[in-house]
């Protein structure tokens, strides 16, 4: 019994031996965090001592940290015990967090900050206790991250993940033709494009601040590029729906003309607080437009970008709240060009042919009531060009004055045309040439990239023919039927029945003679 008594003794006082080293730290938190920029701080809100219960390391004989002012908050919570029994769920300990660092109090003080590794925030050398973590004030005005604050019980090496959370900002582009909501966008000069923002709402509690109108808020920042003119003047210019549903009354939210742009304010904290169709985590949806212009890029001249991002309150901890800045998300915008090369049959430039121009494939030049020059004077369901030069045209919007309504074909080109089926119609042909009957009915096809930054392929489809990435059409022209001239075939083979016709009518007469005198 001596000896067993003895190897039970020795083996409690190795063991206790063990937890004391333990217990003893210094010990590391570990923020695993890819972003960089951030500074992340400890401070220490109550210390105490180490004890194992039940299998699990516990913090007793609570005291007051050395990252709190004792004195401020013994006078406000009176014991720390009593206040860190209190702190019973994740909500409790973030809103004790949120109340002890608010600036108008001052309850935090010696903090330990933070060392980036790659990938990783680490605090080093701190006691046994609980630590309330958060980034550092003035640290990420105008970045794309989120102000961090929470509590977090240190009684050995941890390891830990930032904790809060951020707004997001995606911006589309509807597909004129198929109607769907994208990167990418075709359009024919003076089209309205339609785009739409999306943005998730995400609220930050902070003690004093959350309950504020105006406190927190988001902005989105639109920016339209020269090709794409704002429709955007004032609320009635967009609608914000939340879950692409009800419409959020304009009350909430202002907007301002910014350049070929707009600023759109949302009061979140006003929406949270007042509107009881949205929630935390819901998604609103902003319609707005713009107008193609004469300014309008073809698809390789470049293409228009439009782009938007958000501004959002990243830090409403602290008395003058930070802006935060999401990434740019970019929309893009194309048009297209389309040649005509006016050609006999054998392949040879003809000039002085006029062609008009029609997304409908059932008119009839007749109805155009054209003039000698193939001017049209009724222009019902054509569409309006402006000769830009020699040679070229591009489609009209509605505040050009010299729009014309046929091209001079001979090497014409049209700029500023969509994804769609156009008809060209021949109102002209050229000296000594048959005016088409029919309409030449040619389709521009583009693929782009995934982000809808470039195209991948533009193609042309002529009538019934094979895609080419030429994107020019050769209409053929016929020569008129001419008559035979005097002395030519023609006339020998009207002489041949001339003559064949006297010669039978001879024969009928000397015939009906013979037939008269047998009678008699």
């Amino acid at each position: 019994m001596k000896r067993i008594f003895t190897l039970v003794l020795a083996l409690t006082m190795v063991l206790a031996l063990n937890v004391t080293a333990f217990a003893a730290g210094p010990y590391t938190i570990t923020i695993n965090n890819p972003e960089t920029g951030h500074t992340y701080e400890a401070y220490q809100i109550f210390a105490g001592d180490l004890e194992t219960v039940d299998g699990k390391t516990v913090l007793t004989n609570i005291t007051w940290g050395n990252g709190v002012n004792a004195d401020e908050a013994q006078a406000t919570f009176k014991d720390a015990a009593a206040k860190a029994a209190e702190l019973t769920t994740e909500e409790k300990a973030r809103d004790f967090a949120a109340f002890l660092a608010a600036p108008q109090f001052d309850y935090l003080t010696n903090p330990s900050e933070s060392t980036a590794g790659a990938g990783t925030y680490t605090i080093a050398n701190l006691e046994p206790g609980y630590y309330l973590i958060k980034d550092k004030d003035d640290t990420l005005a105008g970045t794309d991250a989120f102000y961090t604050l929470y509590m977090m019980k240190v009684v050995g090496n941890v390891n830990a993940a930032p904790k809060g959370g951020k707004p997001t900002l995606d911006k589309q582009i509807k597909h004129n033709e198929t109607g769907q909501w994208g990167v990418v966008g075709d359009h024919q000069i003076g089209d309205t494009v339609e785009f739409r923002t999306i943005t998730t709402i995400h609220h930050l509690d902070g003690f004093g601040n959350h309950d504020k109108p105006g406190r927190y808020t988001y902005v989105i920042h639109d920016v339209m590029s020269d090709g794409v003119t704002s429709n955007v003047k004032n609320k009635s210019d967009v609608t914000i729906k939340v879950n692409d549903n009800e419409v959020l009354p304009e009350e909430y939210y202002t907007v301002t003309p910014d350049g070929n742009g707009f600023r759109l304010q949302i009061d979140i904290n006003s929406v949270l607080m007042y509107n009881p169709a949205v929630n935390t985590g819901d998604t609103l949806y902003t319609y707005y437009s713009g107008v193609l212009n004469a300014d309008a890029k073809v698809y390789d001249q470049g293409k228009q970008d439009n782009v938007a991002y958000l501004e959002w309150s990243n830090n409403v901890y602290n008395q003058q709240p930070e802006t935060g800045k999401s990434a740019e998300k970019k929309v893009y915008v194309w048009t297209f060009r389309m040649g005509i090369n006016k050609v006999n049959a054998n392949g040879d430039p003809l000039t002085g042919a006029k062609f008009a121009l029609s997304k409908s494939g059932t008119l009839q030049v007749a109805d155009m009531n054209c003039d000698a020059n193939g001017v049209p004077a009724v222009t019902t369901d054509l569409i309006g060009m402006v000769k830009v030069s020699e040679g070229e045209y591009r489609v009209a919007t509605a505040g050009d004055t010299n729009v014309v309504y046929v091209v001079d074909a001979g090497n014409a080109v049209i700029k500023g045309l969509d994804d769609i089926d156009y008809y060209l119609y021949e109102t002209k042909a050229p000296t000594g040439h048959n005016l088409l009957t029919e309409p030449v009915k040619f389709n521009i096809s583009a693929a782009y990239n995934e982000d809808g930054s470039n195209y991948t392929g533009v193609t042309v489809t002529v009538d019934d023919g094979a895609p080419s990435n030429a994107l020019s059409a050769n209409v053929v022209n016929k020569s008129g039927s001419t008559l035979p001239e005097t002395g030519g075939v023609g006339t020998t083979i009207f002489y041949a029945l001339g003559g064949l016709l006297v010669v039978g009518a001879g024969v009928i007469l000397i015939t009906r003679k013979r037939m008269g005198k047998s009678e008699n």
